[in-house]
């Protein structure tokens, strides 16, 4: 078993991503003048020194008391009684020291009550975290980031009324999205608004599977009435699960059973005609929940991190003392690679997602700046514009990116500790068989691995279409690129991105083919430009989107290991002995993608056959 430790200093690398990857300087220069008098800080370093010494103290508290409980918050069930979620006492003591360290108040602004730190201050808290007990995290996650949405969207009144208490810890919140049957596709949804002549609206459906359901404060997709259709049907509402007399306003009926998250309380909810408000302007409502959805993914991805870190820790440990044949395993041949790979994918994943997290946090400030501070002049105003744009796409190309990589990982590695401890893996005796229990949900919530890489095959085809030049320069360029660079990595990076360039041409060529009968022979610029403007031009017409839609997840894993490639590569500038780190993904990478490029190329003809039988897939 492990001993007692302060989660986030016995960690270097976390220490490094958050200490030195996260842009300091530019966040500050764009948290408000309220915000730093709020924090007390008058430069960046102060402002990194106080987060980190609020992370640390997460830490401890993780390391110790949190991560202790969590084989007691997994045997103790929560109770579903009158209508109320009740905590069994491991639980409340879990949130009784979170709520102390004050966690509620972590990323809301200080106008209300809040620690206003950027979004980057709260990833390292949500890794440890979520290694010391995933339960307990998801019961203390609801508060930031309801009142960031509210705070953006809501009302004045709203703001005031709700924000305060939710940071005070009062009030807890949840987004109720999913529906029993509508999943992922949130444009069928049935939950629906009716208004009233006092402005008010009435709530009529049911959500499921909705994390911290029992919270006070539900944000609620619906369409603006009973049986609209389309995403741009869709509002936002305020709903909360109490009136101020006390009498329910909406029923949490159920509570799932589940293969994990015992401590947490998965819900299913019924609207008949409960009172609710409109937040923001009518047919918003998918762009609303978009901001807390993307945020979310980019938190799946930390979790899915500290399940990483926590089952490392373990297989190496048990390694490290179990003997075979007069040696411990973790001396023998392949374990000596299994426990590599499963180090290095852990700090190139949190590599990742720090990037990811980064680029967050700064468009999140830019977009309050520009939206609250009207001393702003023109330039200062366009600059602010500038990093927030640059920024956006950074966050929307490796959004899907950390959910998928971080997600599948953090399963793979669960699997492995548990394979590493043998038979005993397969007992309750040793908590390997729990973590791998965790693992799972890491892949499905807040959009499935697949959402994910449908997300970002359409962003692909969509640069590629908007900017033609920059991809025929990159796919033609990289070929002299692997040879001529004299970096031994930096060549093998360039392998990897042509190999990614390689498989995109391939698809549009499928799709081509498919579509318009088209002949490509042999690839030039001036045939790819062709090729570039003719789907640009076609693309909305095309009937069978098969090929590309096919190998979504192929072309997903190749930006990943080219994209962890590049992050990788980017922090051996700031420290030189993180090298080999690199080294090793590159190597394990190259015939990763060689194969995968094969795979999309090949158009197996057995799969061909099957797909014969059934329609074709048009992209949504």
């Amino acid at each position: 078993m492990q001993n007692k430790s302060n989660f986030y200093t016995d960690n270097p690398d976390l220490e490094f991503q958050f200490e030195q990857r996260v842009d300091w300087d530019t966040l500050f220069s764009l948290a408000s003048d309220d915000d730093k008098e709020t924090l007390h800080v008058s430069t960046a370093k102060e402002y990194r020194k106080l987060f980190v010494d609020l992370v640390t103290q997460i830490g401890e508290v993780a390391g110790s008391t949190i991560s202790a409980n969590q084989i007691a918050v997994s045997k103790q069930d929560l109770v579903l009684k009158n209508g109320e979620v009740e905590y069994p006492p491991a639980m409340t003591e879990n949130l009784r020291l979170l709520m102390d360290v004050g966690v509620s108040t972590i990323g809301i602004s200080g106008s209300y009550d809040g620690l206003p730190s950027p979004v980057a201050a709260e990833l390292p808290a949500i890794e440890i975290l979520y290694r010391a007990c995933p339960s307990t995290y998801l019961n203390v996650t609801w508060f930031a980031p309801i009142a960031r949405i509210i705070e953006a969207f809501g009302s004045e009144e709203q703001k005031l009324r709700v924000i305060p208490r939710l940071a005070s810890g009062e009030w807890s919140g949840n987004m109720a999205l999913t529906e029993p049957d509508t999943g992922s596709d949130l444009g069928a949804i049935k939950t629906y608004g009716e208004l009233q002549s006092d402005g008010n609206w009435k709530l009529y459906g049911s959500k499921r599977f909705i994390t911290n359901g029992n919270g006070q404060v539900s944000l609620v997709l619906g369409k603006g009435k009973k049986g609209a259709t389309g995403l741009r049907a869709l509002n936002l509402y305020l709903c909360f699960r109490k009136n101020d007399n006390g009498t329910r306003n909406y029923d949490v009926t159920k509570l799932e059973e589940k293969v994990a998250l015992h401590g947490s309380a998965t819900c299913e909810l019924k609207f008949d005609g409960s009172t609710a408000e409109l937040i923001g302007e009518e047919g918003h409502g998918f762009q609303y929940m978009l901001h807390l959805m993307n945020e979310a993914r980019v938190s799946v991805a930390f979790q899915g991190i500290g399940i990483m870190e926590e089952v490392y820790r373990l297989a190496k440990s048990y390694c490290e003392v179990r003997k075979t044949w007069g040696r411990p395993i973790a001396q023998h041949e392949m374990i000596v690679e299994k426990l590599l790979d499963m180090e290095v994918t852990t700090k190139a994943a949190r590599s990742l997602s720090f990037a990811a997290g980064n680029a967050n946090s700064i468009c999140e400030l830019a977009a309050r700046r520009l939206r609250e501070d009207d001393s702003l002049t023109d330039g200062h105003r366009e600059k602010i514009k500038e990093i927030q744009t640059k920024n956006l796409r950074r966050v929307r190309r490796l959004t899907p990116l950390v959910k998928y990589f971080a997600g599948e990982q953090a399963v793979f590695n669960a699997r492995m500790c548990l394979q590493l401890h043998g038979g005993y893996g397969f007992t309750t005796e040793y908590p390997a068989e729990l973590w791998l229990r965790e693992s799972l949900i890491i892949p499905i919530y807040e959009g499935t691995t697949q959402i994910q890489a449908l997300m970002c095959l359409k962003d692909t085809l969509k640069d590629v279409i908007r900017r033609p030049t920059s991809f025929i320069e990159s796919a033609l360029g990289l070929r002299f690129a692997k040879i001529s660079e004299r970096d031994q990595l930096r060549r093998k990076l360039a392998r990897l991105k042509q190999e990614l360039n390689g498989a995109i041409i391939s698809l549009m060529v499928q799709l081509l083919k498919t579509n318009v009968r088209s002949t490509v022979t042999g690839i030039s610029s001036l045939r790819l430009r062709k090729m570039i403007r003719t789907i640009a031009r076609d693309v909305v017409k095309f009937e069978n989107m098969r090929p590309a839609l096919l190998n979504a997840e192929r072309i997903t894993e190749m930006k990943i290991a080219v994209c962890v490639a590049q992050s990788l590569m980017d922090d051996i500038k700031v420290d030189s002995t993180r090298t080999w780190i690199a080294e090793r993904w590159l190597n394990k990478a190259i015939p990763r993608v060689v194969m995968l490029r094969s795979e999309i190329e090949m158009q197996e003809p057995v799969l061909a056959h099957r797909f014969s039988e059934i329609p074709v897939g048009k992209m949504e």
